[in-house]
């Protein structure tokens, strides 16, 4: 009986010595995506629509080649250039969607502040001139908010577009913001803006807050990673329904 108490303890201990292990290793991943992401943002927002050349988009390159996903002959004259950062929980702690999944385990990690996140951003070159940039950032809800119907991992999602053709597009002419625009889907949002926005306004658009990847509670609102984006909307909105 005594060894089998023993076993019971030494397997236990195990286990809390493995859970520790993940965590910790959970958490020092995190905290590296934000510090990434955060320079990478800085770097996005360096860049001058229609102003920075091929040379800026270079040292771009060069920095963020290793998570990059260029286009095919990505020239000059023409390039798309994508830089995905991602940080993905293994599945047995970030939890299935599947119906009828207990998820005990993810349920459990997730109370202690570890899930899947992503800061994502690029930019487009035409004719040696950068005339788009974009940034964005993922981070999954926890998994007590998940809907099994749906069949998938939900993330909260944030994404921002400065461009040059931002005019070209059609747009409702009693907008409120004739330079900017957001639009809202469930659990996201994506804000859009011209190139000749006001600087303070287009500061604010690309104003993100990473404290979602690394705090222990789960952010599940979009206003916590873009405040500014989620203002915009809401008074969108409130404009819309006083007509």
């Amino acid at each position: 009986m005594n060894s089998i108490l023993r076993l019971c303890r030494q397997l236990l201990l195990f286990l809390l010595i493995l859970l520790a292990a993940a965590w910790v290793s959970g958490e020092g991943f995190q905290w590296l995506l934000r510090w990434r992401a955060e320079r990478l943002l800085t770097d996005v927002r360096s860049l001058d629509i229609s102003r920075s050349g091929w040379p800026d988009a270079q040292k771009l390159m060069t920095k963020w080649g290793q998570w990059s996903i260029p286009t095919a002959n990505c020239t000059a004259e023409s390039c798309t250039y994508q830089i995905n950062l991602v940080q993905t929980l293994l599945p047995f702690l970030g939890g299935s969607p599947d119906k009828g999944a207990k998820n005990w385990l993810p349920k459990m990690v997730g109370h202690l502040g570890l899930r899947s996140a992503a800061a994502r951003a690029g930019f487009t070159v035409q004719h040696g001139v950068v005339t788009e940039k974009w940034f964005g950032e993922q981070v999954t809800l926890p998994v007590q908010d998940w809907d099994p119907a749906e069949g998938y991992v939900p993330y909260l999602s944030v994404s921002s577009r400065d461009s040059s053709k931002f005019h070209e597009h059609p747009r409702d002419p009693d907008q409120l913001y004739p330079n900017r625009l957001v639009r809202t889907y469930p659990h996201g949002m994506n804000a859009s803006f011209a190139s000749d926005e006001e600087p303070a306004e287009q500061a604010l658009l690309l104003a993100y807050r990473f404290n979602c990847i690394t705090q222990i509670q789960p952010c599940r609102d979009v206003a916590d990673i873009l405040p500014e984006g989620w203002r915009t909307m809401q008074e969108e909105q409130h404009r819309a329904n006083t007509r």
